[in-house]
């Protein structure tokens, strides 16, 4: 019988007999019972049922750890997404063509888990998609004042990797929410990214990235720790290989109900530390359709880069979200540029400040905005249709003023000019 089958029915045997089959009757029929919700079924004898290449479909509850190495089954799902397989750890190496769907991967907070614990990993393998995921994470019960009720954990990690896509799918309660290493191919496509404390998404010596369409808001910050959130990070610190062929396309980056973040920034730290050249540039990056509703001045921050556009952006200041120093501009989004990068186009954006143009970039039909004097150009309440009226945490109130200074083709995101 196969793990699933539905238990045989046993039926009442002659009154001369029952004194002896009814006691076995009565254990074979606790044997054959359904496991209860909290109960965890047995992952590893359910994946031995279904031969290399096929598709393991899990009824809903707790099955423990999933772990695939090799060859394994080509699809893992639930078989009733509004009732999901679930998962408190993950543990994929070296697996090629997977796809895992409509699964529940829940991190559950322990006293001795290190902040940056990885309870769900995908290392050294290829072609896996993960969709219509729930990965949901805990906050500390104890520690610092700093540390205790936040986030906790690293939710989805993926290392030395080719062609991972993580789509349609929710991210939240984590301290960071997707960290990528040493990966080609990656996609990080409509998801849900929310309530994480520090980072949204990490990346490292990554090429071929792909970063679209996601909704990436109110984080749960520790306000009075030591952490630099980030919404989408790029970094170089201490690695040898630069990130390539980046694409972060048509995203809504709102801090929302939370507190200020930096959103996209891409520090190219190897370079401004003078610890190697040219040869650890960003390069081939693409920055696109991006609304950005936030309070701190790296909106869109790029670190020493060859062949860089950054084209048609709206960035704009969530009031709700402010610091409280008394640096007002420190809290505006704005673009800027290493002025060593070289190719560099920024056309089309609307923010608090634009780069100035180098010797090689070209830098055109941009607007600069700002919220404070009424009176100034580039006022919101002349730009947008909706500022001060509506909600300062809703993109949809920073839809070109009809006849306003931003109401015109190319300008801005245009996601908010279709509304």
């Amino acid at each position: 019988m196969s793990a699933f089958s539905t238990p045989p029915a046993f039926s009442t045997p002659p009154p001369a007999l029952a004194r002896f089959f009814l006691p076995v009757l009565v254990i074979l029929q606790l044997a054959f019972a359904a496991p209860a919700v909290a109960q965890t079924r047995d992952f590893a004898a359910a994946l031995a049922s279904v031969p290399a290449g096929g598709v393991l479909s899990l009824p809903g509850g707790d099955w423990g750890t999933l772990t695939l190495r090799g060859a394994g089954p080509s699809v893992v799902r639930s078989v009733d997404p509004s009732d999901p397989a679930v998962f408190s750890r993950m543990f994929v190496k070296d697996v090629e063509g997977l796809r895992l769907e409509n699964l529940s991967l829940k991190y559950d907070w322990s006293r001795d888990d290190k902040i940056r614990l990885r309870p769900f990993e995908i290392i050294e393998s290829r072609d896996v998609t993960l969709s219509g995921l729930s990965i949901v994470g805990d906050v500390a019960r104890e520690g610092s004042a700093t540390s205790r009720g936040f986030p906790w954990g690293i939710g989805l990690s993926i290392q030395y990797s080719q062609n991972v896509t993580l789509e349609n799918s929710e991210v939240t309660t984590f301290y960071r929410g997707i960290a990528v290493r040493g990966s080609d191919g990656v996609s990080v496509l409509d998801n849900d990214i929310h309530g994480l404390r520090m980072d949204g998404l990490n990346f490292a010596m990554v090429q071929d990235v792909s970063i679209v369409g996601n909704h990436i808001h109110d984080f749960a910050r520790s306000m009075n720790s030591k952490d630099h959130s980030d919404m989408i990070q790029f970094w170089t610190n201490k690695t040898d290989k630069p990130s390539t062929g980046i694409v972060i396309r048509d995203n809504v980056l709102n801090s929302g109900q939370g507190g200020f973040t930096q959103s996209i920034f891409m520090r190219n730290e190897e370079v401004d530390r003078g610890r190697a050249g040219p040869e650890m540039f960003y390069r081939d990056v693409l920055i696109e359709g991006n609304v950005i509703v936030n309070a701190h001045r790296h909106g869109i921050t790029l670190g020493e880069s060859r062949d860089v556009t950054i084209r048609g952006n709206t960035l704009v200041q969530n009031t709700q979200s402010a610091g409280d120093k008394p640096k007002r501009d420190l809290w505006l989004p704005r673009i800027s540029v290493s002025g060593a990068s070289q190719e560099v186009v920024i056309e089309g954006n609307i923010a608090a400040h634009i780069p100035d143009a180098q010797s090689g970039w070209r830098v055109t039909n941009n607007l600069e905005v700002q919220p404070h004097a009424r009176m100034e150009p580039g006022f919101y309440g002349q730009v947008f249709a909706n500022v001060p009226q509506g909600d300062p945490a809703d993109p949809a109130s920073y839809a070109p003023r009809p006849g306003g200074p931003a109401d015109r083709p190319g300008l801005g995101a245009a996601r908010l000019r279709a509304r």
